[in-house]
């Protein structure tokens, strides 16, 4: 198991994923499969997205000063 204070292991969290998918898939259709498929992967892709911003420096940090976000034109 993983060290104290760091939470359920990788290989605890897949062992408990199966288990959630056979039993949220029984007696569903494949269109129900489908739908349910659609949604966790929008919710883990947005609770990726918030983990990401919230480890992200404040401000946006050296990114936000070297790049605005436009392309820089030369014109000669």
């Amino acid at each position: 198991m993983a060290a104290c204070g760091s939470g359920p292991s990788g290989e605890f969290l897949l062992i408990v994923a199966t288990i959630v998918s056979i039993q949220l898939g029984q007696g569903r259709s494949a269109e129900e499969l489908g739908l349910l498929a659609a949604f966790f992967t929008v919710l883990g892709d947005n609770l990726a997205l918030l983990a990401v911003t919230r480890t992200a420096p404040e401000g946006g940090g050296a990114c936000a000063a070297e790049d605005d976000g436009r392309a820089d034109v030369k014109v000669s």
